[in-house]
């Protein structure tokens, strides 16, 4: 049911020493999912459309309620009305999550599929671990992130590394996880993982890297790459972190933390492109000279 989730699996390790990020509990329900109450899911945070509904994320002291409103005729602006699908409890030092859905139909794949992203972006955020929308390229075992708002290009230069870069590999095409661990020397270090949700790059690989550069891309006439300054990676970065979680001043400061440890150990550069060869080459020239 949940495409490209196997490869992460693991079976029969139990390690009482290591607290579960997350503990997902799936119930159905007879009727339309209430969840947590009005109260709380009349304190609004966010909504966004995904493809197969519209979304919201509400919260209130520490406990949180996301929900997908199922798209009528595939119209998100038809879902003002339209009942409930899921919804996602979460709070806020608790790693068990309520996922209810309505069991009088059949369990959307992409609505759980997404609330799982949902979970693990909530869990995660504090303990310095967050999805972001990225391309990401493998070469001499570091990773390089492609960043930009979608249409600009990033699995099409990862695509050109494939094509023109030997020994490069694809890690993910849509929401890796960036972490922030110590390396050998005790320092805050950014390392990049694979993740279950790739779009349609559908590449699904449980591995793990340290970031050797974060590239923002812009299409243009010509190519030219720029180095950016903590300021401007800052500002480069942040667009590329989940969108509802930056609209919640907690998830927020903690997204902030990240990308400060990030800024301070990691290159990041502005990339003017064109979808060529050379625009390839310029970048891993000038990250691995």
């Amino acid at each position: 049911m949940l495409v490209g989730f196997s490869p992460f699996l693991i079976r029969n390790v139990v390690d009482e020493t290591v607290e579960p990020l997350v503990q997902f509990f799936i119930v159905g329900v007879d009727i339309e999912p209430r969840g947590v109450s009005s109260d709380i899911r009349s304190l609004h945070i966010h909504s966004f459309d995904i493809e197969e509904g519209k979304c919201t994320l509400s919260g209130k002291g520490g406990k949180y309620c996301f929900s997908i409103a199922e798209t009528r005729n595939n119209e998100p602006e038809n879902t003002q009305n339209s009942p409930v699908s899921v919804i996602l409890e979460m709070e806020i030092g608790s790693n068990a999550m309520m996922f209810t859905f309505d069991a009088r139909k059949p369990l959307h794949p992409g609505h759980l599929k997404f609330s799982l992203w949902m979970a693990m972006a909530f869990a995660g955020i504090p303990k310095q671990t967050a999805a972001l929308h990225a391309s990401v390229i493998v070469y001499n075992n570091r990773a390089i992130l492609f960043l930009g708002e979608s249409g600009t290009g990033k699995s099409t230069h990862a695509a050109l590394w494939l094509k023109h870069i030997p020994g490069c590999s694809l890690l993910n095409d849509d929401s890796p996880l960036i972490r922030i661990e110590l390396n050998e020397k005790m320092e805050p270090t950014p390392f990049v993982y694979g993740s279950p949700w790739s779009g349609k790059g559908r590449c699904y690989l449980s591995q793990r890297y340290p970031v050797a550069a974060i590239v923002r891309l812009e299409q243009h006439k010509t190519n030219h790459l720029t180095r950016l300054n903590k300021l401007g990676a800052f500002g480069a970065l942040l667009p590329s972190f989940p969108p509802a979680f930056l609209h919640d001043d907690y998830f927020e400061g903690h997204i902030c933390n990240i990308i400060s440890t990030v800024v301070k150990t990691t290159p990041v550069y502005s990339l003017q492109c064109l979808p060529d060869k050379s625009a390839a080459e310029l970048l891993k020239t000038t990250i691995f000279q």
